[in-house]
C-alpha cells in the first residue's frame, strides 16, 4: 500500500503493520493494512504514527525526512467510536479509509481532539455537498501553541470540505468550554457518517495506545 503525499511515498515499510491489527477484523473491515494514530508524540514534528506493536510506534516520514502531511486518494468505508480505551481509559474514534488501490488503513485518534473536531467538521461537510462517496484528501499539520494540537483539512478534488452549522456548534462548545457538549457533537457527526457509509461498528477492542492531548 501506498499513501503518498504529492508524489512522494512513506518510507514506513507497509509489512510491520502490527499483528494487533488482526483483532481489528471484523464484517466490515476485513484487511487493515496499517493503523495510524494522530499526534502521539507533542514534540515531535511528526503527525502520523504507525503502530508497530501493541505499543511501539515509528513516525511516518517523506524520503526527503519531512514529516507525512498528506493522505490522498481514500474513501471513507467506516466510522467508530471505542470507549475506555489503554491505561488512561481513553474515548478514541476510528476512521476506516481505503484507498485507490484497495488497501484499508484506519486513523485513530482521541473523540474530542482537535484534528478530530477538524475531521470530523470535513467529514460532515463532504456529507452535505455529496462528495463523501468519492475519493478525498486528508491534509494534516501541527499548530504552534504550546499544546501543538494538531488540525485538519478535507478536501474533494481542490475543493475544501466543511459545514458550517458543525464548525460554529463546536467553536461555541470550546469558547464556554462545555466539553461534554462537543463530545456529543461529534458523536452525533460519527452516527450521521457511520449511517451514510453503512458502516456497522466492530466489536471493542482494547489497543494499548498513547493518551493524546485533547482540545
Amino acid at each position: 500500500m501506498t499513501i503518498v503525499s504529492t508524489a512522494n511515498t512513506l518510507t514506513a515499510p507497509v509489512d510491520q503493520a502490527p499483528s494487533v491489527l488482526a483483532e481489528l477484523i471484523s464484517e466490515n473491515s476485513t484487511d487493515i493494512a496499517m493503523m495510524i494514530g494522530v499526534g502521539l508524540v507533542k514534540d515531535s514534528d511528526a503527525v502520523f504514527f504507525q503502530y508497530v506493536g501493541d505499543k511501539d510506534t515509528q513516525a511516518l516520514m517523506l524520503p526527503s525526512g519531512k514529516p507525512l502531511t498528506r493522505i490522498q486518494n481514500v474513501k471513507l468505508t467506516g466510522i467508530s467510536i471505542a470507549e475506555d480505551i489503554g491505561e488512561f481509559n481513553s474515548t478514541k474514534i476510528n476512521i476506516y479509509l481505503t484507498t485507490n488501490q484497495g488497501n484499508n488503513i484506519m486513523l485513530t485518534s482521541g473523540l474530542t481532539t482537535i484534528w478530530t473536531q477538524c475531521m470530523l467538521t470535513g467529514l460532515i461537510g463532504a456529507f452535505e455537498s455529496g462528495n463523501l462517496e468519492f475519493a478525498l484528501t486528508i491534509d494534516s499539520w501541527k499548530g504552534n501553541s504550546k499544546m501543538k494540537p494538531c488540525f485538519a483539512a478535507v478536501r474533494s478534488g481542490q475543493l475544501k470540505q466543511t459545514s458550517n452549522d458543525m464548525y460554529a456548534a463546536l467553536s461555541d462548545a470550546r469558547s464556554d468550554r462545555d466539553y461534554k457538549k462537543a463530545e456529543q457533537i461529534c458523536r452525533d457527526a460519527v452516527a450521521v457518517l457511520a449511517t451514510a457509509v453503512g458502516y456497522n461498528a466492530p466489536l471493542p477492542v482494547d489497543v494499548q495506545v498513547e493518551q493524546e492531548t485533547e482540545f
